[in-house]
């Protein structure tokens, strides 16, 4: 199955590319600005390229032909993909023949005008293209291609997933750009915030697409379009870097509370540094009284004290700075009285899973 890489901003444009995309029988992902195309093309091979000549420089920016012309130059140089055909798609001058020329002279294999139809079929163009070039593994073409392995994938095991100022890293592999660069940035951001907050709102694609990608009416498809990149683009990760299989819904699950990371997902704000840092604010028996609330949520006072082999007022006492700073709460008096995790505070990922 050809694969592509979709490089346009216009919502109504890809509605009409998905359906051809999907007659036809190819998959591909979605970028809607150069920086979130240059992410894509870094890790990714493609049999074919469609660029939007007019197109943002970052997500919700303001598209000028000229990005699109300087990322078909990058496409063409640094980004590796000399090989791969580009079908440049543009409603600007597209019977123009000195703009044809000039940008077969940059290096596209095909022009198509928008709105397609008898006269622009895009259909035909992608045809012709893999014609020409047909689907191959273009990682042979990359600066740094994947090295093939005979060794078996194994089932995925707990990975961590860093989250950096400039970077996103998935068991030490870079998954996504600098923050707020790229919508799938974007998500994986709110994502975050889901998981080390124990939040229990249901991040369904309504919401997402209007706190993550700021479309306020019907987000569910954006949403659901990041997703499917974040999860297809983590799954090639694992699989050729770190030999482990797993499912899309193993990376971000979508379920009664709507998308999640997976349960051996384990999320870290500012990776592993971060964490050891953060830990030493904390006894351990503090430590320690996390991890078993991490594990059950709830516990009484008694059940806590028993599982940490310390008395009660001692217990009180690692339990007060916890209160304080709002990351454990309790309910009820006397023997009834329970501790909640209220707060993740050491930023290690789902309640689970963490802090082993």
């Amino acid at each position: 199955m050809p694969h592509a890489l979709v490089i346009e901003d216009d919502d109504g444009v890809l509605d009409v590319v998905r359906e051809k995309m999907i007659s036809m029988g190819h998959s591909h992902d979605v970028a809607c600005c150069q920086t979130e195309a240059e992410e894509h093309l870094l890790k990714t091979a493609y049999d074919y390229i469609l660029l939007d000549l007019a197109i943002p420089v970052a997500y919700k920016g303001r598209p000028d032909r000229e990005y699109g012309r300087n990322l078909l130059h990058k496409i063409k140089g640094e980004l590796g993909h000399s090989l791969t055909p580009v079908v440049v798609m543009t409603a600007n001058d597209i019977d123009s023949y000195h703009l044809a020329v000039e940008l077969l002279k940059e290096g596209a294999e095909d022009f198509v005008g928008k709105p397609f139809g008898e006269k622009h079929p895009l259909e035909k163009k992608i045809r012709t293209a893999l014609e020409k070039h047909p689907a191959r593994d273009a990682c042979a073409e990359k600066s740094d291609p994947v090295t093939k392995s005979d060794r078996p994938c194994q089932p995925l095991r707990e990975v961590f997933l860093d989250f950096y100022p400039d970077r996103v890293e998935l068991s030490g592999h870079k998954l996504s750009g600098p923050a707020n660069s790229t919508q799938t940035r974007k998500v994986l951001d709110l994502l975050k915030h889901k998981t080390l907050t124990a939040d229990r709102k249901a991040y369904d694609g309504n919401y997402i697409g209007k706190h993550a990608l700021g479309i306020h009416d019907n987000g569910q498809k954006a949403a659901a379009d990041a997703v499917r990149q974040i999860r297809e683009a983590a799954q090639r990760i694992l699989k050729e870097k770190q030999h482990l299989e797993c499912g899309g819904s193993d990376i971000i699950t979508n379920r009664d509370k709507g998308y999640a990371f997976g349960p051996k997902i384990r999320v870290r704000d500012g990776g592993p540094d971060a964490e050891e840092a953060e830990k030493k604010k904390f006894t351990q028996k503090q430590i320690a009284a996390l991890r078993e609330l991490r594990r059950d949520r709830l516990l009484t006072r008694k059940m806590l004290g028993q599982r940490l082999n310390i008395r009660l007022d001692a217990l009180d006492k690692e339990m007060g700075p916890l209160e304080q700073k709002g990351l454990v709460g309790r309910t009820g008096a006397g023997a009834a009285m329970r501790f909640e995790l209220k707060l993740d505070p050491l930023a290690v990922g789902s309640p689970q899973n963490a802090m082993k």
